[in-house]
């Protein structure tokens, strides 16, 4: 009698663990139901239409994080440089080129899915369309680095991973029907600072 209570008793804490731990992984990043990827930045455009799927409903509850709507926008997360290698707060990176046609984007550091904030002013975490240095042809040149750098920078963090989140607000981007060529900033490691 006791040997069966214990036993039942173990299985429904191995049931409960095992349930909680799975939806915890479940919801521990946005799903890849339906997502698209240009070059190496991944979006999922029906996380703000009318009927999201169950998991993006659950990373935002979790996250307490409100996704753009439809019509609003489309973030885009990159978690790793050209060459594939996870981000890391201790390296230098050069983020290249230029976004899709928006009227106005935001690029800012995540660390553990959330917007990166740190108490020191003047350091910044994340730029603007209307904020950056660009060149002629309308490029730009943005570094990510844990030292201060020549024009557009980024403070990621000492070491560490790390991703970066890029928002287009008011855009056609998620409607493309492929009639244009989309191009997404290119992310490069430059070299890494140790000690």
């Amino acid at each position: 009698m006791i040997r069966d209570l214990i036993t039942m008793l173990y299985g429904v804490a191995l049931a409960l663990g095992l349930g909680i731990a799975s939806a915890v992984w479940a919801t521990n990043q946005l799903p890849l139901l339906g997502v698209m990827d240009i070059d190496g930045w991944t979006a999922n455009p029906a996380i703000g239409g009318d009927h999201p799927d169950p998991y993006s409903q659950a990373y935002f509850s979790r996250s307490g994080g409100l996704p753009l709507a439809a019509s609003e926008g489309l973030t885009f997360i990159r978690r790793a440089d050209d060459a594939g290698e996870p981000f890391d707060a201790g390296c230098i990176y050069e983020i290249v080129g230029e976004t899709p046609h928006a009227r106005r984007w935001t690029l800012e550091v995540l660390r553990d899915g959330f917007p990166y904030s740190i108490q020191a002013p003047g350091i910044p975490v994340g730029l603007y369309s209307r904020n950056i240095v660009r060149f002629r042809d309308g490029t730009f040149r943005i570094r990510v680095a844990p030292r201060p750098q020549p024009g557009n920078w980024i403070y990621a963090g000492s070491s560490g991973p790390f991703a970066l989140s890029l928002s287009l607000y008011d855009t056609s981007v998620a409607s493309d029907t492929g009639l244009s060529d989309l191009h997404m900033p290119k992310v490069t490691r430059a070299g890494c600072i140790h000690g």
